[in-house]
């Protein structure tokens, strides 16, 4: 069964009206994204996401506008969830393309497990 939302490391950046940081990208899904920051944001603030992922063969360099919807500091950084604004169908393609990606490495995973 394909899960909603998948862990990643991925680098990334964030950026606001007055600032940008480097970012973590720990997890993702078709719809939001959770991000290790560095800086805090409040939640309602939109921010620029942008983060590198494979998609139809080929890296893919995504820019997207999201809402921070939750915060809380963990031991890693300031974790800020993010909710896409606006996503338009390319972009929600590639994503699609990277989740179903990542859950294709765990089945094979999970198959070489049961062997």
């Amino acid at each position: 069964m394909a899960k909603n939302k998948y862990q990643t490391s991925r680098k990334a950046t964030l950026i606001g009206q007055n600032a940008s940081t480097e970012v973590i990208l720990a997890d993702l899904s078709s719809h939001h994204a959770g991000v290790l920051s560095p800086m805090g944001a409040r939640e309602g603030t939109e921010l620029e996401l942008v983060f590198e992922i494979p998609a139809k063969q080929e890296f893919r360099t995504l820019k997207v506008m999201a809402t921070v919807i939750h915060r809380h500091n963990s031991s890693e950084g300031i974790y800020l969830k993010l909710e896409f604004i606006n996503l338009d169908l390319e972009q929600y393609e590639f994503i699609t393309d990277f989740l179903d990606y990542k859950q294709r490495l765990l089945d094979m995973n999970e198959h070489k497990q049961k062997m």
